[in-house]
């Protein structure tokens, strides 16, 4: 996030200078005879420019938020099927039970930080696959034990879905052509200050500091929600240690997990 600041300081920092520069090199008189002009063209970029960077930055907040509702829809099917093992007869609930835990722990400590490079650990994956192995493996006879197979291979299919999409979130964002319009036109925007002429410069160097940050921090939110498993704002792992916890203690005969597992940090 410091990275980010910095670059948001550099743009302000930029668009003073270049008004600076305006200023000393074009009469103060020249600049208030374009002022119904840039008035109105100001006006209709500016207004444009704003509505598509808000319908931008929502959209990619809603990605975020799908992104985190997905990995709780992946965490929810982990600890259901943890329980459906119950219902099944040996070897299928120890292969099964065995293969969530296992899972658990690798997403928590080894895939989630992959995923920072848009990638999914080859070893959470075989796990992944050995948790379907155990129950494609079951035979079940009796219509409770079909019943139940059949939940279970549902909950497997959302578990799966979920961990694809896990994949995909991470991997994509914002296409680069949106990205050239976001900053070609952030930079004319902001540009379009300098043909203003108010008398004192300083009134005038704050309107368009207040401008740029504005729209530079905005800029810096949208890059930050397009990468939900990466950079400062990201996903936490959260939903998976509070699952993992759960399966624990109810192996132990326990009752509900403490707040550190919902408090603690990835």
């Amino acid at each position: 996030m410091l990275s980010d600041f910095v670059l948001i300081l550099v743009f302000i920092g930029a668009s003073l200078l270049g008004l600076f520069l305006v200023r000393r090199r074009v009469a103060l008189e020249t600049l208030q005879e374009q002022h119904e002009v840039a008035g109105i063209a100001f006006a209709v970029l500016g207004g444009l420019y704003g509505i598509i960077l808000a319908f931008v930055l929502v959209l990619s907040w809603e990605r975020f938020e799908e992104a985190r509702n997905n990995v709780e829809l992946e965490a929810n099917a982990l600890g259901d099927l943890h329980f459906h093992a119950g219902g099944f007869s040996e070897p299928t609930r120890t292969n099964l039970r065995g293969a969530i835990a296992d899972y658990l722990d690798s997403v928590i400590h080894d895939e989630w930080a992959q995923l920072n490079q848009g990638r999914l650990s080859e070893e959470t994956q075989k796990l992944y696959f050995a948790a379907w192995s155990s129950i494609l493996a079951s035979k079940p006879s009796q219509s409770w034990e079909v019943a139940l197979y059949q939940v279970t291979l549902d909950r497997l299919d959302d578990l799966g879905d979920a961990r694809r999409h896990r994949l995909i979130y991470a991997r994509s964002g914002l296409p680069d052509v949106i990205w050239y319009f976001l900053v070609f036109f952030a930079i004319a925007t902001v540009g379009f200050t300098y043909f203003f002429g108010m008398r004192r410069l300083w009134p005038q160097a704050i309107i368009t500091a207040v401008l740029t940050a504005t729209i530079g921090y905005t800029l810096v939110l949208i890059k930050e929600t397009q990468t939900p498993f990466a950079g400062s704002v990201r996903v936490s792992n959260r939903s998976f240690r509070i699952v993992e916890q759960l399966i624990q203690l109810e192996k132990q005969g326990g009752g509900l997990p403490s707040s550190a597992a919902a408090t603690a940090p990835e």
